[in-house]
């Protein structure tokens, strides 16, 4: 495999300087390892007889793996929001419901066996930051599994935005706006989150054998950014694959235990996108 280590011996030199947490590490080509990044086994043994047998050396691209395990999970895992916790702004609704309501939406809206979520709907919501300095003012945007709502004013400080103000426009065209946008309620109940992302170990593609793979360390594998996520994440099980809507596929590695503690999502690779922690 590409920028991969399959010596025992170089990962063990990872597991004794401590630049792995063991031998299941999700950026460590082992079973385990691989699995906890959350690959599934059905993914593994789809490419394994896709590879065939043969007497040759080849050098496989990890991207086919992951696109072999998108196909598997993605019909099936359950959708959920997040937003950044330190890159997010507020969005006001005047004319937004002024006692919060709740909802029961579908986890997965084409798969019945992911089970319902509760989503809370409040005149004050969160945006990622990004989103919010895509938008102009006096653009309608949609907000997902809400319906439209259209820029009035957007506040800011310093050249930074602070808040948008706006109203919903429900009976607006969502076909008819440029922005899908996700968002969470202002409320309490919202998880503490820990997007995990990993890269490779190796930072070249093919180790020659008279390279020395000291020379060749990736300076940054692991790369956690804090967020927050809706609160039906509590219920999230260790193990669990979900989609955060426009953010990509997760494995919780670490359940809600206390509003204290973030639960901790592992990114999982679709196969597409190309990870640079750096």
């Amino acid at each position: 495999m590409v920028y991969t280590l399959l010596s025992k011996r170089k990962l063990l030199w990872f597991v004794q300087n401590k630049k792995v947490e063991d031998w299941t590490d999700p950026r460590f080509p082992t079973v385990q390892g691989i699995v906890r990044r959350g690959l599934k086994v059905e993914a593994l043994i789809q490419f394994i007889l896709q590879q065939g047998a043969s007497k040759n050396l080849n050098l496989m691209e990890w991207d086919k793996l992951w696109t072999i395990n998108k196909k598997i999970i993605d019909p099936v895992c359950a959708r959920h929001t997040a937003v950044l916790k330190d890159q997010r702004v507020i969005f006001t609704l005047t004319n937004g419901p002024e006692k919060s309501f709740v909802r029961i939406l579908p986890r997965h809206k084409k798969f019945e066996g992911a089970g319902k979520k509760a989503t809370t709907f409040t005149n004050r919501i969160w945006l990622d930051y990004a989103d919010a300095s895509a938008i102009s003012n006096g653009e309608e945007v949609t907000l997902m599994d809400w319906g439209n709502a259209i820029i009035k004013e957007i506040k800011m400080e310093s050249g930074i935005i602070t808040e948008l103000i706006g109203e919903l426009h429900l009976e607006g065209s969502v076909k008819a706006t440029k922005l899908k946008i996700t968002w969470l309620p202002d409320i309490d109940e919202l998880v503490p989150l820990s997007l995990v992302e990993f890269d490779y170990l190796i930072s070249k593609k093919k180790l020659e054998e008279d390279d020395d793979f000291l020379d060749n360390l990736n300076p940054c594998t692991r790369k956690e950014t804090p967020a927050i996520g809706d609160s039906n994440m509590r219920n999230l099980k260790r193990g669990e694959i979900i989609q955060l809507e426009r953010k990509g596929y997760f494995r919780c590695d670490a359940p809600f235990v206390r509003s204290s503690k973030p639960v901790v999502l592992f990114a999982i690779p679709d196969g597409r996108q190309q990870v640079s922690l750096n």
